[in-house]
């Protein structure tokens, strides 16, 4: 009865291990105002041509595309904003991540530079003001900052998202290798109950 059990538990566990190990995952990012990212499956491998849906905050459908060949996809939307990103790799595999509108790097849009005027400065010699407001130099280092920051923590952020999905891997073959070993236990104890017996 004990043997049963502990095999037909055996089974249900093995039959659960390759659905963990073939999880979905969703990496999703901003860089230079574009939502870019890629699909991946914890086991290993990413979804070629699975479908992208990208959502306002409202809930309406704001983009839809595929994966590329490795997994990967970008929209830059028109504006900053809340965004859900949705993946569906089919067989039930369904990933999704948001990005809000922190996410998204100010971008300065560059001011149209004022027309010259016979007083104007440019005329008499002295140096010509181009229009620009004097904190746009501020925002265009604040801007390549942001990119450079951004490069740099990509990798770190994929990292952590990747360690996530093999931790939970690991505990689930863990957790099945705990039951086996205490099945086996039972059984040994059984079997020398029996002997004596």
């Amino acid at each position: 009865m004990i043997r049963r059990l502990i095999l037909a538990l055996a089974l249900v566990l093995a039959a659960t291990a390759p659905a963990a190990a073939h999880r979905l995952k969703l990496f999703a990012t901003v860089e230079d105002g574009v939502i870019t990212g890629y699909a991946f499956f914890i086991g290993g491998g990413r979804p070629q041509g699975a479908e992208i849906v990208i959502r306002d905050a409202a809930g309406r459908e704001a983009h839809r595309t595929t994966t590329d060949a490795e997994g990967g996809f970008a929209w830059r939307p028109p504006a900053p904003g809340d965004f859900t990103v949705t993946v569906d790799a089919r067989d039930g595999h369904v990933a999704t991540a948001a990005i809000g509108p922190t996410r998204f790097a100010a971008i300065p849009t560059p001011a149209a530079p004022a027309p010259a005027s016979p007083e104007s400065p440019a005329n008499s010699g002295a140096p010509a003001n181009s229009g620009a407001p004097a904190n746009s130099g501020a925002a265009a280092i604040e801007q390549a900052v942001d990119r450079a920051v951004a490069r740099q923590i990509r990798p770190l952020l994929e990292a952590c998202d990747a360690a996530e999905g093999r931790i939970r891997f690991n505990d689930v073959v863990g957790g099945i290798g705990m039951i086996v070993g205490l099945g086996g236990m039972a059984l040994w104890f059984a079997g020398r109950r029996g002997k004596r017996r």
